[in-house]
């Protein structure tokens, strides 16, 4: 324990001043938020547990490589509400979204 306390002891508060600067409450970008919404609007035919926690996960993502991850629940959800055809295409349309987001070599269809 006493290793502990002398490492944060010597340790700067700058985790402190970063998070009171304004950076952490900084407003979202405004494209990351159209991504959002776009990832919100395909679940509007889906209903169901998985798709409201998909929904509320989808709300509380806080960067487009998080939204791009959740693409796979996403495919889950439309899947098993629709068809797997249905989801592919879905998920595959958001692509473009993405581009200028993400880097370009993660960008890529399911």
């Amino acid at each position: 324990m006493s290793s502990w306390k002398k490492w944060l002891s010597s340790r700067p508060l700058e985790w402190l001043n970063s998070a009171t600067s304004g950076s952490f409450l900084s407003a979202p970008d405004a494209d990351l938020e159209l991504v959002r919404e776009r990832l919100l609007h395909l679940l509007d035919d889906c209903k169901g547990t998985d798709c409201e926690r998909l929904r509320w996960r989808l709300h509380t993502a806080e960067s487009a490589q998080d939204l791009w991850l959740l693409r796979g629940p996403l495919f889950q959800v439309v899947a098993s509400q629709h068809c797997q055809e249905q989801a592919a295409e879905r998920v595959n349309g958001l692509v473009p979204a993405f581009q200028g987001l993400m880097p370009a070599h993660l960008v890529s269809r399911v």
